[in-house]
């Protein structure tokens, strides 16, 4: 994934400069007129916010969007990144599958996102290169990017909601919405397989063979982009 610059996103990648199949960031909620047709121009056609429906604020873009409450509960405020992923890897796995089919459908490119674009937003991405052909290593290597431009923008929350807690919690508080650990993913990533890996785990929760077809496809023509 490269890094894009569009008006009103933050920690914002794609699969490719021409045309990408995905796009990821954090919320794009702040995108205003330029930015929304710089991302058109870009060939995004789509929005997947994963999101909770109260999480969401007032949109001033008219892309159209899809939602996919990834949690299905009130995100989590504390807690260690890597028991927070792989609680949705064992118990999310119908709504991992649901926003994964998303891009797999889309006639052109979806710009994936929830609020820092680097959780959620990471588990999404991985699956889906996954199921795409990308290495493991190329994965963990396009989430820890998030790191940096996420503490640019959202460190000011961070510190507010660890000021809350006790002491002894603060510094897994701030990794949990400031961080993107190589660490954190690689244990998701040990998870799915254990699960069976990342196209028996999504087909088990509903993914179609049309669907992981869409997503190789998709994957190999941003390679071919890219080259």
């Amino acid at each position: 994934m490269r890094a894009i610059e569009i008006d009103g996103l933050f920690n914002a990648r794609a699969a490719s400069t021409t045309s990408p199949w995905i796009v990821r960031a954090g919320s794009p909620d702040a995108l205003a007129a330029d930015g929304e047709a710089a991302l058109r121009a870009l060939g995004v056609s789509l929005i997947l916010d994963l999101r909770e429906r109260a999480e969401s604020g007032e949109r001033e873009h008219g892309v159209p969007v899809r939602q996919v409450p990834l949690y299905g509960s009130e995100p989590p405020v504390a807690g260690r990144l890597e028991d927070i992923y792989e609680t949705l890897l064992r118990g999310r796995g119908g709504a991992l599958a649901e926003a994964v089919a998303v891009l797999a459908n889309a006639e052109r490119g979806v710009l994936v996102h929830c609020t820092a674009g680097k959780d959620r937003t990471g588990l999404v991405v991985a699956l889906a290169q996954l199921v795409g052909g990308a290495s493991e290593a190329d994965v963990v290597a396009d989430y820890v990017l998030s790191g940096v431009e996420v503490r640019s923008v959202r460190e000011p929350y961070a510190l507010a909601v660890a000021a809350a807690y006790p002491v002894a919690q603060r510094d897994e508080i701030l990794r949990l919405h400031l961080d993107s650990p190589p660490e954190a993913l690689e244990h998701a990533l040990t998870i799915i397989r254990e699960l069976g890996g990342a196209e028996a785990y999504l087909r088990r929760h509903g993914l179609t063979d049309e669907q992981v077809l869409a997503l190789r496809s998709k994957a190999a023509q941003a390679a071919s982009v890219r080259s």
